[in-house]
């Protein structure tokens, strides 16, 4: 069903993607707006799936997505300073281990530079912080909403609370579209789906921490603020901003978040079918 309802959007920029492709000059646009389209077809299917299937009022309500009342906008944003804490930690771990070291000398000028320099480059990072923080909650809330909540729900009615959160875990994991970071999202999901537990249900603080993690990681990785030693092992420190939880240290962050947030299912889950 989100293929009917995205191909409005894909079917049009075929031949431009197929040309893009061909010719290894990817069209940022047409791509961009592909992937806007999926998103809003996914986010139709669960409105669509809880209303006409479930007979939800208020489906996106229902399966905890609130980011408009005081309460969930504290929870998104303690989620956020967390998500960024986590992969400042990562990489503080990768730059005390000699993997990596921060490279804001370069990037950053400094206070003797004059005011327009620093007025220009400050004005920029903040920008780019904005642009992260924008695009990454785009993406949270449409992939919560889907793994952390009806995914798992419609799963967890026929096949059980444990086997719908790993499920949904791994196909989360999989469409990061990296066979080496899959083990990391998984447990980052786990992680996740603990964090919804203990907020109720609610996804503003699971939304929270992914935007923190890919805002921190978009900023980090277009602001040039990380290089890595030569011969460092791929499998100790993970050599790409964007997967963090490749490498060991940040494998075994997602380890322990996973286990000391392990998800507790508080009631059996149980949804009616609209006849």
């Amino acid at each position: 069903m989100v293929l009917v309802l995205w191909s409005p959007v894909v079917i049009p920029l075929l031949p431009t993607l197929v040309q893009s492709w061909t010719t290894h000059n990817p069209n940022r646009i047409a791509e961009f707006t592909c992937i806007v389209g999926l998103y809003i077809a996914a986010m139709i299917l669960v409105v669509l799936w809880g209303k006409r299937i479930r007979g939800y009022d208020n489906p996106i309500e229902q399966y905890g997505l609130d980011l408009t009342s005081v309460p969930r906008v504290f929870d998104f944003l303690k989620g956020l300073v967390g998500g960024i804490m986590i992969v400042s930690c990562i990489h503080s771990v990768n730059a005390l281990l000699g993997f990596v070291s921060f490279a804001s000398t370069t990037v950053l000028p400094s206070s003797s530079s004059g005011a327009i320099v620093l007025l220009r480059v400050y004005g920029s990072l903040l920008l780019l912080t904005f642009q992260g923080i924008v695009s990454a909650t785009g993406i949270s809330v449409v992939e919560e909403l889907l793994f952390r909540s009806w995914l798992a729900e419609e799963i967890a009615v026929e096949m059980g609370y444990y086997r719908a959160i790993m499920i949904s875990g791994i196909v989360f994991a999989l469409i990061q579209r990296s066979l080496s970071s899959v083990p990391g999202f998984l447990l980052l999901s786990i992680f996740l789906f603990g964090i919804k537990e203990r907020a109720h249900g609610k996804l503003a603080a699971p939304v929270g921490i992914r935007t923190g993690l890919m805002a921190a990681n978009f900023v980090i990785q277009n602001g040039n603020f990380l290089s890595y030693r030569a011969k460092t092992p791929p499998w100790l420190a993970s050599l790409h901003p964007w997967h963090p939880f490749d490498g060991a240290v940040g494998l075994s962050f997602c380890a322990i978040l996973a286990i000391y947030f392990f998800p507790k299912p508080a009631h059996k889950i149980s949804r009616p079918i609209r006849e």
